[in-house]
């Protein structure tokens, strides 16, 4: 290794060298990463910063988001190339923690913080080790351009680690401004999903309040997808993700269609970290899309249609009874890892097994639980039952990765297909193989794709950092199109904050979150699977898409998920033009036929405008 290895807390810093690295890593390491237009120099002194547009949050919430924060409406920010050399931000200190799950990518963006600042005098980049507790510690180590020469396209977080704490109390939060003070910094960056970001818009909040001058600013990450919303087009890691589970599925979907004999019942990790709470399925429908199993079993689908587990168990016997009627006794089923969490019963019982304290001996537990999530605790195979009673996550849900629900499904519709065989409705054979994907993908090599995201969002967080964007998120939107298009910015995380669903009333003022987002039904991706999906379950067209792609024509292609994405800021940019117009069409002098149309029209939009921004809607879409 380049240096030598040293205990920093819970973890061992130990970097390497190029050398140390396959001939295949090397050659990765040397590509030569692709930034959108604005950041074409690389250069933090060849980039402005400009102020779009003030913002807002949903506009029910708005009362209860000024309760927490003292600005809800700063501007976006836009990155455009300048060749105007005015003064360069000197003496940077910004520091980077990762305090999400491990996600390809991660290393290339450090790179990309690196590299902006390179031409900023006197400054530097701190990887802070361990996560958020090595930011209490105060663990750094400076990041250098020759120390990530060995790190750029590799995946996972070995250099500096994370941890699954966060920075959440009062006092938490006052730990991080005092080691931020301590450190000397200007900028600390903090990377991760939903919950990383949220803690971060708090953070930013606290640093103002008590007069730190550190700018906070959070970036994207997940291999689950789900810190995306109408600024975020795609979070970091996902893309590669989807691609290398594909690639497993594929094999074993086709492995399937040779043995002619069993039944894959394969689990996808998702990061079904809310317990009892919903989950998303995004990587399920994605690696789906580019597999074509013969059944998906998607979170949100079985929530909006309420399925219980019988039902569920059903419709999967159903489509085994069809295909054995056509001489097809195989077959392969992905199911995403948090569908338990979307069966009714289920999610009583969840709720009520999180409300009891881990380890606790079963004759305890029971006496605990309602009548009916005692029955269908006791109705569980003993696998089941014993998967429930784990310790919980730092947050205290309930570990669902850990609840082996393609075993579980595998066995009742066994069970099913057994009875329907004494009936005489079945005359086929099952034999199961489940398997749970998921930790196998999430440091996977990037993509092209996920290696210039990540350099983008890094290079961003840099020159907003330096900017003194305090309390906003890195962003780049117009995914879809070449990276020379894309376009680099920053939002204020209050424009992401929404007050859960019900819990706010006029005494109590609810934490403002930013909430994870689900698969949307109605959307492009899902449509697509909609289509074509009753083929897949009657015919095998299974696609193996190979591994992640370093080169070549397909290196480029990019998850559906993403490239079909609607381009939020894209339309707000659109809609700005269109006023704009109105009102160079409708100024002093104009035909007042176009001012009575123009004016009539504006009316009746905002009527449905009003509509729209009614509490109950966002109550009910959240609830579905």
């Amino acid at each position: 290794v380049s240096g030598k290895a040293q205990r920093m807390g819970d973890f061992i810093y130990a970097p390497q060298s190029l050398e140390s690295l396959s001939e295949l890593q090397q050659w990765r390491c040397a590509r030569s990463h692709q930034v959108p237009k604005a950041l074409g120099e690389k250069s933090i002194t060849a980039v402005e910063a400009h102020r779009v547009s003030a913002t807002m949050c949903a506009e029910h919430d708005m009362p209860y988001v000024r309760k927490f924060f003292t600005t809800v409406e700063a501007p976006l920010v836009e990155l455009k190339a300048t060749d105007c050399k005015g003064a360069v931000p000197a003496d940077q200190r910004i520091a980077v923690v990762f305090s999400g799950r491990s996600a390809p990518g991660c290393h290339d963006l450090l790179c990309g913080l690196v590299d902006a600042l390179r031409s900023s005098p006197g400054s530097k980049v701190l990887g802070v080790v361990g996560g958020t507790a090595g930011l209490f510690e105060k663990q750094t180590v400076e990041l250098t351009p020759e120390l990530l020469k060995a790190y750029a396209g590799t995946g996972g977080l070995e250099l500096l680690g994370r941890t699954v704490g966060r920075l959440y109390t009062e006092q938490e939060l006052e730990s991080a401004r005092k080691a931020c003070d301590e450190l000397g910094l200007t900028g600390l960056v903090l990377v991760g999903g939903t919950r990383t970001n949220t803690d971060t818009a708090y953070v930013a909040e606290h640093f103002k309040r008590k007069g730190s001058k550190v700018s906070v600013i959070g970036v994207p990450c997940g291999i689950e997808g789900k810190m995306v919303n109408e600024f975020v087009e795609a979070a970091l890691g996902f893309d590669s993700a989807c691609k290398a589970v594909a690639q497993l599925v594929g094999n074993t979907a086709i492995d399937g269609s040779s043995a002619r004999k069993y039944y894959y019942f394969m689990r996808l990790m998702d990061g079904a970290s809310t317990g009892g709470r919903a989950s998303s399925s995004h990587l399920a429908l994605e690696v789906a899309l580019q597999t074509k199993p013969n059944m998906l079993l998607l979170t949100e689908e079985v929530d909006d249609k309420r399925l219980s587990l019988r039902e569920l168990v059903k419709e999967v016997a159903d489509m085994v009874v069809s295909r054995t009627a056509d001489g097809r006794n195989f077959g392969t089923v992905l199911v995403a890892e948090g569908l338990l969490t979307a069966i009714p019963e289920f999610r009583t019982l969840i709720s009520e097994m999180e409300a009891i304290t881990m380890p606790c001996p079963l004759a305890e537990v029971l006496p605990q639980l309602t009548q009916w999530s005692r029955a269908l605790f006791q109705s569980l195979p003993d696998f089941i039952q014993q998967q429930l009673l784990l310790e919980r996550q730092s947050n205290a849900a309930l570990q669902m990765s850990q609840l082996e629900t393609e075993r579980l499904l595998a066995s009742l519709v066994e069970d099913e297909l057994a009875h329907r065989k004494k009936l005489g409705n079945f005359n086929g054979s099952f034999s199961p193989v489940c398997q749970f994907i998921g930790y196998q993908a999430r440091c996977s090599v990037p993509s092209d794709f996920d290696m210039d995201y990540a350099y983008t969002l890094g290079a961003t967080s840099a020159i907003l950092a330096a900017g003194g964007f305090s309390g906003y998120m890195a962003v780049v939107s117009d995914l879809s199109r070449p990276v020379e298009g894309w376009r680099a910015g920053g939002v204020p995380l209050t424009a992401m904050l929404r007050v859960p669903a019900g819990s706010a009333s006029g005494t109590f003022y609810p934490r403002p979150v930013i909430f994870p987002h689900r698969v949307d039904l109605e959307g492009g991706a899902f449509k697509v699977w909609r289509e074509e999906r009753k083929d897949c379950a009657k015919f095998e067209m299974y696609q193996n898409p190979g591994p992640i792609q370093l080169s070549g024509p397909s290196a480029g292609r990019i998850a559906a998920s993403i490239s079909g994405r609607f381009s939020y800021l894209q339309e707000l940019e659109r809609m700005r033009r269109h006023l704009s117009a109105i009102r160079m069409r409708c100024r002093p002098g104009c035909d007042p036929r176009s001012v009575r149309v123009a004016t009539q029209t504006l009316a009746t939009l905002q009527s449905v405008l009003d509509e729209f921004s009614a509490p109950g809607e966002e109550i009910e879409q959240r609830e579905k």
